[in-house]
């Protein structure tokens, strides 16, 4: 049986529609592996900055251990203990693995004089001390790198060493 020619043409040219839209509707291999290109960039940038942000954590955890560390030296001086007192009562480095990872070297807090402080009741006189850390910023554990080193000068009136008594 023969199909009338008005309605083979018919379905000729719809499947040439079909075949056309199929073809239009496909990705070619150069379109799917710069689609791959880009998406690994993406997911290669995202590792790396991961990286980076995880450092950055790390280091600012030991600048804030070295910095507490340092701020309860001072403030034990503050209170009228003196530098060896202090260093009996502040945690060992070598007992306590943060402080181990965090500080560079041993902080130290040195006396460094009387201090004349003029103010609207008189002048008073206050004793000083600088107070020194540095932060280890090795990622390595089992080497010091030194890193930034935070100096603070503290103030104390000297009527504290007056009226405290006399150390054994």
């Amino acid at each position: 049986m023969k199909l009338p020619h008005s309605r083979s043409l018919t379905i000729s040219n719809h499947r040439k529609q079909l075949q056309a839209t199929r073809g239009a509707r496909a990705y070619t291999l150069i379109e799917v592996l710069a689609a791959a290109a880009i998406v690994s960039l993406g997911a290669t940038a995202m590792v790396s900055l991961s990286a980076t942000l995880m450092l950055q954590e790390e280091l600012a955890t030991r600048v804030a251990v070295t910095r507490n560390y340092q701020e309860c030296m001072v403030r034990l001086w503050q209170l009228g203990l003196s530098p060896v007192q202090i260093t009996a009562l502040m945690p060992s480095q070598t007992q306590n693995a943060v402080l181990q990872q965090a500080l560079h070297g041993t902080p130290a807090l040195v006396q460094t004089g009387i201090t004349n402080v003029p103010s609207n009741l008189g002048t008073f006189a206050m004793e000083t001390a600088r107070c020194t850390t540095a932060v280890n910023s090795s990622t390595d554990p089992l080497r010091e790198e030194t890193g930034g080193s935070f100096t603070v000068t503290a103030y104390r009136p000297s009527l504290i060493t007056e009226l405290r008594p006399a150390t054994p």
